[in-house]
């Protein structure tokens, strides 16, 4: 009886692991290097998120996205980001996330004052892709 469970515990456990997820710098990469430095103008409705693994940790980072958003324990903030703001692209990040897509852009925002200082980072997905695969939400975020 017991070796009937050990398997099952075995496959929880290696999905929870493969649940986490990880990233890679990817910015120097030739399909990715010429989006480094791009600066987008936000133009419409788009909020800052600060996000914790749990309810009484600290914000390990902050991601945009517009509404209507998403709430939760893991939500230390929700704060919106000036329209007129500038954001630069300073990393490009691929994941291990499935099935949401992978890219996420690590940014500067500058026109909006957020309350702590931690990355910001725009995952394309969540309303903030365009048509493209590396293109934001052009409803959103005007490139410069």
């Amino acid at each position: 009886m017991r070796r009937f469970l050990i398997l099952p515990m075995f496959i929880v456990l290696v999905a929870l692991l493969a649940c986490q997820v990880q990233f890679e710098d990817v910015s120097n990469d030739p399909e990715f290097k010429h989006l480094i430095g791009s600066h987008y103008e936000v133009i419409s409705a788009v909020d800052a998120y600060g996000i914790r693994p749990h309810s009484q940790a600290e914000v390990g980072y902050i991601t945009l996205i517009p509404p209507p958003g998403f709430d939760g324990s893991e939500v230390g903030f929700r704060f919106p980001v000036n329209p007129g703001s500038i954001i630069t692209v300073l990393k490009i990040l691929k994941s291990n996330r499935w099935p949401d897509p992978n890219m996420t852009f690590i940014v500067k925002i500058e026109g909006t004052r957020i309350p702590v200082v931690k990355e910001v980072r725009i995952d394309l997905f969540r309303g903030n892709e365009g048509t493209g695969r590396l293109q934001l939400n052009s409803s959103i975020y005007r490139m410069l």
